[in-house]
């Protein structure tokens, strides 16, 4: 009764899988035009692919896109639509944040053309799609294709876009001696490459899942332990610290040397 009254307009087998829950999409081919260093190009994709290629080849470009789309996504799931601009005209869709994204604003646009709008767009093995359209500097839009049914909230979105993307930020060490930053910080550094140097201002803010980080250090580690972070007031500026038991003296994580990398 409830997914009727969302949107009744919707075909039985969709309101069906909005009652069980939506089942896991994933993504078939992602399409560039004049976005970044692609003109126009296409790349298929399977369950499982790998990124090979020189320097300059594109492969960074591609993880980028999936970057801002990640960022369109928690919107989407989260907040009604809005009319947008989009490749043929208005849209119902959402607007992206550009800022809080680890991706150079300025350097969108094919050959720095900023005349000519740039976009991806992403194909779902279900047949939906998502367009990320750029029409002028700065400004990103997240358009979503139901294959021409309107996608008018949170719960339809969910529903027909069950494409989650995670990210596992470049391996480093951790910082010796990590600031305590503020829960905003630590929130965005989730999102982008500076996960490891907040290392411990994540865990601070969001120990949710701790205890099974904790547990599957000790697991794949032999005699390795970890505690939450603790606060070290005695410097000019509060520090974060996470000590390691072990079976010997306690140590710092730092200390651990390149074998502790994030």
């Amino acid at each position: 009764m409830q997914s009727e009254q969302i949107a009744p307009d919707l075909p039985s087998e969709t309101r069906a899988r909005e009652k069980m829950g939506p089942s896991q999409d994933h993504f078939v081919a992602v399409e560039f035009d004049r976005f970044k260093a692609f003109q126009s190009f296409s790349i298929p994709l399977r369950r499982f692919n790998v990124l090979v290629g020189p320097n300059n080849a594109g492969k960074s470009t591609v993880l980028a896109a999936f970057r801002i789309l990640a960022a369109g996504l928690r919107r989407a799931n989260n907040r009604k639509p809005e009319l947008v601009s989009g490749p043929d005209g208005s849209n119902i869709g959402y607007k992206v944040d550009l800022s809080s994204i680890s991706v150079a604003e300025e350097n969108i646009f094919y050959n720095y053309d900023t005349e000519y709008a740039a976009s991806i767009k992403f194909k779902l093995a279900s047949g939906n799609s998502l367009v990320l359209y750029f029409p002028e500097p700065e400004v990103c839009y997240l358009i979503p294709d139901m294959q021409g049914r309107p996608c008018t909230s949170p719960a339809i979105f969910r529903a027909n876009f069950n494409c989650s993307i995670g990210f596992v930020p470049i391996l480093g060490p951790v910082d010796h001696r990590e600031r305590l930053y503020e829960k905003e910080a630590a929130r965005l550094a989730l999102f982008n490459y500076g996960a490891a140097r907040n290392f411990r201002n994540i865990w601070h803010y969001f120990p949710a899942n701790f205890e099974e980080f904790r547990g599957l250090i000790k697991k794949t580690w032999p005699g390795m332990d970890i505690n939450r972070p603790e606060v070290n007031s005695t410097h000019d500026r509060p520090i974060l610290e996470m000590w390691c038991p072990e079976n010997r003296i306690p140590r710092e994580i730092f200390w651990a040397g390149f074998g502790f990398q994030v």
